[in-house]
């Protein structure tokens, strides 16, 4: 589904120029995360539309029906929450599943989007708070240096440090959804989860946007492992990383891959946390020798 607002912006802001535009949305469309802001939390504390939103952006896709007209009153709850997104251009359908609609975020700047709106409900209630422009400096040494440790070092730290949010982090996949909300405050990276390669699903895949950035030095695949709190131990580590490292093996003989890597060197990296803690991280290559521990 294309919106024909942006598509018409974005004509527009090609006319001129021989690369793309920094901004790939028009501002004056953009939803106002004050509009959503009392529909998933209630004084300070996130509610139920928070966790679906979060389930959503986490999986893509919300299976519900769409109901045509509501009471305000009755946001809060699960189907009006979902057909109020659709309303505002954040899902579209995408088929039936079992009799319902099917509902997916159409684009990545959609998805970008709804990225922004989970960062700022957890800075809102104070749940998670961190130096955006900071982060946005890892992220493009990150781009341009491969120097890849200084940001999953800092949001390890800032994890340790702000116990509100270890109760939000319980979980592969959600683990997964947190990262990428921060690895979306900029634009050097086209961000993929479950991204389907060489028979397998890369966890996060961080494509090099090199239509915008055509200077851009290093591209990554990351697989994420997460062990239970309960769970944990040396034999249980070394089977995580052992599975991570036959991932890539397999990743290495996809076509896509092939295609970016002739362009510019994808880094692999291993993360594995211990419930909300970042117990391992390292840097695999396809020789098999690890240069980061």
């Amino acid at each position: 589904m294309f919106n024909s607002d942006l598509v018409l912006y974005f004509l527009e802001a090609m006319q001129d120029r021989t690369a793309l535009p920094h901004t790939l949305i028009d501002e004056n469309i953009r939803i106002d995360y004050k509009k959503l802001r009392h529909l998933i939390t209630i004084d300070k504390r996130l509610n139920g539309n928070f966790s679906q939103l979060k389930a959503i952006i986490e999986t893509g896709e919300a299976v519900s029906p769409v109901i045509r007209s509501f009471p305000l009153e009755t946001l809060l709850q699960r189907q009006n929450f979902v057909s109020l997104l659709v309303y505002f251009g954040l899902l579209t359908f995408a088929g039936e599943r079992e009799g319902e609609p099917l509902l997916r975020i159409p684009n990545l700047t959609v998805k970008d989007l709804l990225y922004s709106y989970l960062r700022e409900s957890y800075q809102d209630v104070d749940v998670f708070r961190v130096d955006l422009w900071r982060l946005s400096k890892f992220l493009q040494a990150m781009a341009y240096h491969g120097e890849w440790q200084p940001l999953f070092d800092y949001l390890a730290q800032e994890i340790k440090q702000q116990t509100s949010v270890r109760d939000y982090l319980n979980g592969e996949k959600v683990i997964q959804g947190f990262l990428l909300a921060y690895l979306n405050i900029t634009h050097y990276f086209l961000t993929w989860s479950e991204r389907e390669m060489g028979g397998g699903f890369v966890d996060l895949y961080l494509e090099p946007f090199l239509a915008r950035y055509p200077d851009m030095k290093f591209g990554y695949l990351i697989e994420l492992k997460y062990i239970a709190r309960s769970e944990y131990n040396g034999v249980k580590l070394k089977e995580k990383i052992d599975e991570a490292k036959g991932q890539f093996v397999r990743y290495t003989n996809d076509e896509r891959i092939r295609k970016v890597a002739d362009q510019v060197p994808l880094k692999h990296l291993i993360l594995v946390y211990n419930g909300w803690e970042l117990v391992y991280r390292e840097e695999w290559k396809p020789d098999s020798k690890t240069v980061s521990q």
